[in-house]
């Protein structure tokens, strides 16, 4: 019972920026979900129409995000994903955020590699639902 009582309080208490913050990061968090599970269908519903990607020096449809994923499909990854937040902000019904996304890919050999991004979004709600309209993505090579 207490987990409940302690979740009630810090909902209670939690500022609107912070339910703000977090309808933001929704869609980022919901996107790489559809990424990770290889689920088309969870990675369309988070974007809009004419969704565009600056992936790896390129730019990239839906289209041409979900041709990229398709090989993935049947060969045992696994990808886990962590965000932090750097910041986000709205204006009506348009916002843009930023943050560091780190993915760890796991293969049933127990191999890994973990590889970390600088993104951002610029997202626009419609119909009351946020939806990523634009992602910028530049890879964070590692210290060697």
């Amino acid at each position: 019972m207490k987990p409940l009582v302690t979740f009630l309080l810090w909902s209670a208490l939690a500022s609107p920026a912070v339910a703000q913050d977090a309808a933001l990061e929704a869609p980022v968090r919901r996107f790489f979900e559809g990424l990770s599970q290889l689920n088309d269908s969870l990675v369309r519903s988070t974007v809009t129409g004419d969704f565009q990607l600056l992936e790896v020096g390129e730019v990239w449809t839906l289209d041409t995000l979900l041709h990229h994923m398709a090989p993935m499909r049947g060969r045992g990854i696994r990808r886990e994903n962590n965000f932090s937040f750097l910041r986000t902000e709205q204006q009506g019904n348009s916002a843009w955020a930023s943050y560091h996304n780190t993915a760890v890919f796991s293969t049933a050999a127990g191999q890994q590699q973990t590889i970390r991004w600088l993104e951002s979004v610029v997202l626009l709600r419609i119909n009351g639902v946020w939806k990523i309209r634009m992602m910028h993505s530049t890879r964070i090579q590692d210290p060697k």
